[in-house]
């Protein structure tokens, strides 16, 4: 009789050291991210890089978010759009140079707390341009000749939604990459009856609907004691 009560001293010993644990882990999973976490200003690489490229249009911008609770992120996009291109039948040249900007939510699915984020996105774009389209040799449909076609200063406004899947890590302190794919439907948009834009500014060619993408820089300007304190016990 005397086996049982060893055995069940053994049996203490070996398991004692898993309730701090487990007591850990549901403070862990218990404690939660400050109410304002943190806030980021973030560049898009991509724009930047395909201006650099001497791409027919480019959306360069910057942004700036809010950190609630590690799971609500409001943010802003600001940009400036470019885009020349010759159209390959008619030979017009379209350009612009405007700017755009964006406004919406990120929203975090990831609940721990580790700095690793995947992002269910939303944005409300908008973007009022200006616009040249031109053509030394411009075939009049109607009067069968070749003249100077000049269509400088030509306004548009357009409204388009955005909805997107983003993922996003730390790279080193305050420093973080992250990358996102959109789906954009233009909501709205009034152009003279001249001549519609063949480019939207922030939104891209002119159509009812595309695809794009961003791989965005991003920089912790402001984050709160508490947030980096968890972020160290989680990971």
């Amino acid at each position: 009789m005397k086996i049982l009560p060893t055995f069940s001293f053994i049996c203490l010993l070996t398991i004692s050291p898993c309730f701090p644990a487990h007591a850990q882990e549901e403070t862990k999973q218990k404690e939660k991210a400050p109410l304002l976490s943190g806030v980021a200003v973030s560049a898009d690489l991509v724009g930047f890089a395909m201006k650099a490229c001497n791409a027919k249009y480019a959306n360069m911008e910057v942004g700036a978010r809010i950190n609630i609770l590690d799971k609500y992120f409001p943010a802003a996009e600001l940009g400036i759009g470019d885009c020349k291109r010759e159209g390959a039948e008619t030979g017009n040249i379209f350009s612009t140079t405007s700017p755009y900007m964006r406004f919406g939510l990120d929203y975090n699915f990831n609940k721990k707390h580790n700095g690793n984020r995947l992002f269910g996105i939303f944005r409300y774009g908008f973007s009022s341009f200006k616009y040249d389209i031109r053509n030394d040799e411009f075939d009049d449909p109607t009067y069968h000749q070749t003249i100077s076609l000049d269509l400088s200063g030509q306004k548009a406004t357009a409204h388009w939604l955005e909805f997107g899947i983003g993922l996003e890590t730390k790279l080193w302190s305050f420093i973080r990459l992250g990358w996102s794919i959109r789906y954009k439907f233009r909501a709205a948009l009034s152009h003279p009856e001249e001549g519609k834009p063949y480019y939207i500014p922030g939104f891209g060619k002119n159509d009812s609907n595309g695809w794009g993408g961003t791989v965005n820089l991003v920089f912790d300007v402001g984050k709160t004691k508490r947030k980096q304190k968890t972020e160290k016990q989680d990971q």
